[in-house]
Order: structure tokens, then sequence, then C-alpha cells
């Protein structure tokens, strides 16, 4: 991650880390964000002030993990969206930002 990545970027990875391993720590939080312990807990209170229900364990099997009732928005994409998804996929060449060369 980059260091100088906002708080919601810091926020977003975060959400991810947490939910892909269950249980980790403070200290490995803060080593994947490239943050202090300190900033990383911040973060989950920052998750946590939006309604992500993030738990915390203390011990040695302890660390963050998400609570109940998380329910994540499924991306959605209109036709044209998928398309051209499939299609920037498919020509690996191809500038999506380019809007002079349409997909």
């Amino acid at each position: 991650m980059f260091p100088d990545a906002g708080p919601t970027a810091r926020a977003l990875l975060a959400l991810e880390l947490v939910r892909a391993k269950p249980g980790i720590t403070a200290s490995e939080l803060a080593g994947r964000l490239e943050v202090t312990e300190r900033a990383a807990r911040r973060t989950v209170a920052t998750l946590r002030g939006a309604g992500v229900p993030v738990e915390s364990v203390r011990g040695p099997h302890g660390g963050y993990r998400l609570g109940r009732g998380l329910r994540l928005t499924p991306l959605v994409f209109t036709a044209t969206e998928a398309l051209g998804l499939v299609m920037a996929v498919l020509d690996g060449s191809h500038d999506a930002h380019d809007p002079a060369q349409p997909v």
C-alpha cells in the first residue's frame, strides 16, 4: 500500500484484511497498512464508527474479526459496464481510461 494513502483507502483495506484473516492482530494490521499500531487501532475505530461490526478479542489467540450482521453491498454493473469490463480484460493493451478509444 502507498504510505500516503488517505484514511478512506486505509479503512477499506483494513476491512478487507480483517475479512480475509479473522483474528488479525493490531500489529499485523499495522504492518500490512504500513502504519503504527496506534494508527491501525484508529482505523478500526473508524470502521466501527461507520457501523462495521469489528470485534476484538484479547489474549494469545485474539485479534480483530468481523461480527455478525455485516452485509456488504454487492457490486452491480449495467450491461454496458459489464461488457466494458470484459472487453478491457480481453484487450490487455487497451487503455480503459482513454475516451477516444471506446471499448
